[in-house]
């Protein structure tokens, strides 16, 4: 079943991108964030939670603009209360939290044509929760309603992505185990699935995970799979929006962001070399005045994406 989910999931991120360039860098994210799990817990015995995803209602809006903020998990809600209290200063529309039921076998889940393209995708247990910011605790709702708070929009839906292209990545993915696969899946079926292209929606922005400590500190992670960028200064770089949103993060929540790179030697091969961590206010800290274009990363290709970079020498190796 491990591959029939990762067909499934090949045929939700395929009808969701402009095209194969966003397919890859889509793709190339999620084994970047994949590896950190397994990194962080065999290497570090840390056991990650999973990280959630803002998203404003009204479409152009900056992912931080009264944003719903959710996570889809296996977890129990009550792990998260202390992330969504932290979260709910940040002035969130509303916040969910989606358990999917991993005591299912993937064999007994349901299918459906979640995307109105003719494509019956599975679907696991979900019960959806709405964080009360008053009490701090979690209250039963429906995925309905969670699913209401975006508006519809009609819009047609292509696959414009090569079959040789998303065979590479199917067998990339087959590495690693069931239960991470089923992770990633239902959290690409709500947002890509339920919600993607035929709701209206702003600019969407994710936490990647999270760590919480023993003295209750909250860590949270981005982490992205690169090489170093190739002009002075040499280094790992990140969007000027990404980085204005997680200073907004820290300052209002108190919590700590590391950016995370696994460094690959380069574009096409991605040979591993290393992982690189730095804190995200040394990272401000040391980034230039000068902006350089980045990567199209799921944006078209004649977008604008102004980068800036950090020199290489304040990551340090993990």
């Amino acid at each position: 079943m491990k591959k029939v989910l990762i067909d499934h999931l090949s045929i939700l991120l395929s009808y969701n991108v402009i095209g194969d360039i966003q397919y890859r860098n889509r793709y190339n994210g999620f084994i970047g964030e994949l590896d950190f799990k397994i990194y962080m817990y065999e290497e570090r015995g840390n056991i990650m939670l999973d990280g959630g995803m803002f998203l404003p209602i009204k479409k152009g809006a900056n992912s931080l603009d009264n944003p719903i903020y959710f996570t889809v998990s296996s977890d129990q809600p009550t792990d998260y209360l202390e992330v969504f209290h932290r979260f709910h200063s940040l002035d969130c529309k509303a916040m969910y939290f989606l358990r999917w039921d991993d005591r299912v076998d993937v064999e007994n889940w349901e299918r459906a044509d979640v995307m109105g393209v003719n494509k019956n995708l599975l679907i696991p247990p979900i019960t959806v929760y709405l964080f009360d910011p008053k009490t701090i605790q979690f209250e039963p709702t429906t995925l309905l309603e969670f699913l209401n708070e975006f508006t519809d929009i009609p819009r047609t839906l292509n696959d414009n992505v090569p079959e040789k292209v998303k065979l590479h990545f199917n067998e990339l993915l087959d590495r690693f185990d069931l239960k991470l696969i089923q992770d990633l899946y239902v959290q690409r079926l709500i947002f890509d699935g339920m919600i993607g292209f035929r709701k209206q929606r702003g600019l969407p922005s994710d936490i990647d995970a999270i760590l919480k400590k023993k003295d209750d500190n909250i860590i949270l992670f981005e982490v992205k799979e690169k090489d170093l960028s190739k002009r002075p200064p040499v280094g790992f770089g990140m969007d000027i929006e990404r980085i204005k949103s997680f200073k907004k993060i820290m300052a209002y929540t108190g919590m700590q962001v590391y950016y995370i790179v696994k460094q690959v030697a380069d574009q096409s091969k991605r040979e591993f070399i290393s992982w690189r961590s730095i804190n995200m206010t040394s990272f401000i800290g040391n980034i230039g005045e000068e902006a350089i274009e980045g990567g199209t990363g799921m944006r078209s290709a004649s977008s604008s994406n102004p980068t800036k970079i950090c020199p290489e020498e304040f990551f340090r190796k993990l």
